[in-house]
């Protein structure tokens, strides 16, 4: 499953270091420099959102559905400038006022970027 795929959450898992239910989507697509990919990004945190806020989470992991959520987008490459202000607009305007965290990994690579609102 991959942000190409929008009409599934690829991941759920608990972060135990955080103690948080993290929800991870999967590009394994480069992003490109025209911004192709941003109408498949989009639908895939509609997707995502639509999930946490409308009970789904909590129906499906009730343990994981009480904890503060993370989004997590993990790709082949770093995301490029049109996918970093894509994903500040999305974190500033949608997730933070929920108390959603976002972040993105490029994948093999432990470290972790979140996106500040």
């Amino acid at each position: 499953m991959t942000v190409s795929t929008s009409a599934t959450v690829d991941f759920v898992a608990h972060d135990p270091a955080r103690d948080e239910a993290l929800l991870v989507m999967v590009e394994d697509r480069t992003w490109g420099e025209s911004g192709a990919l941003l109408p498949d990004l989009q639908a895939k945190f509609n997707l995502y959102l639509g999930y946490v806020t409308t009970g789904q989470l909590q129906e499906g992991y009730p343990d994981l559905g009480i904890k503060p959520v993370h989004i997590q987008l993990r790709s082949v490459e770093p995301p490029g400038p049109r996918e970093l202000e894509f994903l500040r607009i999305v974190a500033k305007k949608h997730l933070g006022p929920k108390g959603i965290r976002l972040s993105f990994r490029v994948i093999g690579d432990s470290r972790e970027t979140e996106v500040k609102i």
